[in-house]
Parts: C-alpha cells; structure tokens; sequence
C-alpha cells in the first residue's frame, strides 16, 4: 500500500468528495451533497478543499475555511472531516488537520476552529490528542428543512 498524500483538490474530483461527505451526511443524497459543494466552491474563493490519497482513491476528505471575527482575527475553519469507513484509525484524520494547521500557519491564522457533532466521540478524542479545547457551544436554532 502506498503513503497517504493529503492535497488540494480539483473539479473533477468534486464527486468523490461528496461521496465521502454522504458518511457524515447520510440523510441528504449525493446530489444535493454534491450541489451544496459546488456552491460553496463558486461562493466563496477562500474555502480549501482537500484529499487525503492512497494511491489514486481519495480516502478522506476535510474543508478549510479562512475568514476574520472581530473576536479572534484571521483564523481558520475546518469543516467536514470525513475518513472513508474502510480506512479510519490509520491516521488520515490526523494528516488532514496537520495540513490545515499549516495552511493556517501559512496564512497568518491566529487560531484553528473547528465544530463536532455531540454524539461523535472518536472525532473528540481525537481533537483532543491534537491539542484542541472545548471554549464554548455552537447554538443552532432550525428555521428550515436541511434537505432542501
């Protein structure tokens, strides 16, 4: 098996990631998946998306945004961190944020953020064991269906 790579991607890899999202996403279709993601990419230049490889099957997938808060400064959002079932606890996870920590770096990020849903406890274990702390909550109050 060859080393992992973790990269930015390009449009025709778009798919596949949505793909790997329906993971994280099992109630919206691949389609509407894919759709929210080509949005995001035509909406926003300063989203990142990246792969992680092994060999030419992209295995994980994270999102990185970077914007400014008045709070905090520049800093840098990871979004979406999905490993493909089949390759969990090799230590994609792991390389994708490493890679957004740089990115952030590189870019003069004060901080890295990044959101867990409550009931994903590997995900926490991990952001703990990099070094991540729980500062506050993320409130959401629904106003529409989320599958549309």
């Amino acid at each position: 098996m060859s080393e992992p790579i973790v990269r930015a991607l390009d449009e025709s890899e778009y798919r596949e990631a949505a793909r790997l999202l329906g993971f994280l996403n099992p109630d919206c279709t691949r389609e509407v998946l894919l759709e929210r993601f080509r949005t995001i990419i035509g909406d926003h230049p300063h989203y990142h998306p990246l792969g992680a490889f092994i060999g030419d099957e992209m295995v994980a997938f994270a999102g990185a945004w970077i914007a400014t808060k008045i709070w905090c400064g520049r800093y840098l959002e990871v979004d979406n961190i999905v490993v493909h079932p089949d390759h969990r606890s090799i230590g994609l996870g792991s390389m994708l944020i490493k890679h957004c920590e740089k990115i952030a770096t590189d870019r003069g990020c004060n901080i890295l953020v990044l959101d867990s849903y409550t009931s994903n406890h590997p995900s926490h274990r991990l952001y703990h064991r990099l070094g991540y702390e729980i500062w506050g909550f993320h409130f959401i109050k629904q106003i529409a269906s989320l599958q549309r």
